[in-house]
């Protein structure tokens, strides 16, 4: 008993020399570091399965291209594509220059995987959204709004119109007609409502477009807007 006495200061010694050595060891269930989407609270994917290829700070929006690890992904990886601001020339051209560097995702059955494009803006005059939806499908893009994200006037034109979208958790999508307050198409104003109902017969054909500019039309007296999510 004695000699263990005699040796516990020994053996404590050499257990901080052991620590400081080796250093603390990883918690098993620290979260690993996440990448927020632009607009979101709090949705993003792991940093060790993205590469960020790119990025552009203008002075009212923000864009990002990154490459995930998918399970979706047998060959390749998916493109995650972000926009976060006003809808303007300068933030689609960022968006086009993007989207020009896609990448292939192609899953078990040999199919491509469609790039995804994270939108989150209520700025932008709503004609603008004509042009963001014609990207949209060019590349053949699913347009998802998630959550913590607004896409309304211009933004929600391009997302009406793209061949895939979803909305997930709290995200939300409003298309506005009150034109008169300069947020939104006018009902009253040609010059307005014929783009957008030729710019949705193009998108969704004949009888799609018709029924969303049908839709749409309901909407022309209410400030609350179409609420799509």
């Amino acid at each position: 008993m004695k000699r263990l006495l005699t040796l516990w200061p020994a053996l404590f010694l050499l257990g901080l020399v052991a620590c400081a050595v080796n250093g603390p060891v990883a918690s098993p269930l620290a979260p690993s570091p996440h990448q927020v989407i632009l607009g979101s609270n709090s949705f993003g994917f792991p940093q060790h399965k993205l590469t960020v290829l790119g990025s552009t700070q203008g002075q009212t929006f923000e864009t990002r291209h990154s490459l995930l690890r998918h399970e979706s992904c047998a060959r390749g990886r998916m493109d995650i594509v972000e926009l976060s601001g006003t809808i303007d020339p300068a933030s689609l051209q960022s968006l086009q220059a993007h989207m020009h560097n896609l990448s292939q995702c192609i899953n078990r059955q040999g199919q491509r995987v469609p790039p995804q494009v994270y939108l989150n803006s209520n700025g932008g005059k709503p004609i603008l959204g004509i042009e963001l939806g014609q990207i949209l499908a060019r590349y053949g893009a699913e347009a998802v709004v998630t959550e913590g994200q607004l896409c309304s006037g211009a933004c929600a034109v391009g997302y009406l119109t793209a061949r895939q979208r979803s909305v997930k958790a709290n995200g939300r999508v409003v298309l506005y007609f009150n034109g008169a307050k300069n947020n939104g198409f006018d009902c009253a104003r040609s010059n307005d409502m014929m783009p957008l109902q030729n710019h949705f017969l193009v998108a969704a054909g004949r009888t799609g477009g018709t029924a969303l500019y049908n839709q749409a039309l309901t909407y022309c007296n209410s400030d609350r807007g179409w609420e799509i999510s």
